[in-house]
C-alpha cells in the first residue's frame, strides 16, 4: 500500500517524510510522516467520517446481537422452566399409575379368588341339595 518514496513513505499526496523535531541522524533518510494539512484535510475528513458511520452501524449491530441474545436466554429459561415441569408432572402421574397399578392388580386376584371360592361353594351346595332331593323323592 505504501511507497518508498524519497527516504521516506508516502501512500497519499499529502504524506511525505519529515525532519526529526528533537535533532539527531535521519533528516531524508527518517522512517517518520509527515502530514501535509492543506492538501489532505479534506480526504481526511471524508475518512473519518466514514469510518465514524461505520464504527456507529457496528455499534448498533452488536446492541441488535446483544439484545437478540438477551431474549434468546429468556426464551430458554421459560423453555427449561416448563420442560422441568412437564418432567414432574410425568414422575408425579407415573407414580399415581404405578400405585393405581399395584392397587388394581391385588385387588383383581382378591376378587378372582374370592368369586372361585364362592363359585366352587355354589357348586358344592347345588350337588348336596340336588342329592337330597333326589333321595327324598
Amino acid at each position: 500500500m505504501s511507497q518508498r518514496h524519497h527516504g521516506g513513505y508516502a501512500s497519499r499526496p499529502g504524506l511525505s517524510a519529515r525532519q526529526p523535531l528533537f535533532g539527531g541522524a535521519g533528516g531524508a533518510h527518517s522512517d517518520q510522516l509527515q502530514i501535509n494539512i492543506e492538501s489532505g484535510t479534506v480526504e481526511l475528513d471524508d475518512e473519518i467520517d466514514q469510518l465514524r458511520s461505520s464504527v456507529g452501524r457496528l455499534k448498533q449491530v452488536s446492541e441488535a446481537i446483544g439484545e437478540e441474545n438477551r431474549l434468546t436466554a429468556q426464551v430458554m429459561d421459560s423453555l427449561e422452566t416448563a420442560v422441568e415441569q412437564a418432567r414432574l408432572s410425568l414422575r408425579k402421574t407415573m407414580k399415581r399409575l404405578g400405585r393405581a397399578y399395584q392397587q388394581t392388580k391385588s385387588n383383581h386376584m382378591l376378587h378372582l379368588m374370592v368369586f372361585a371360592i364362592s363359585l366352587f361353594f355354589l357348586v358344592y351346595f347345588w350337588a348336596k341339595v340336588h342329592r337330597l332331593i333326589k333321595w327324598i323323592f
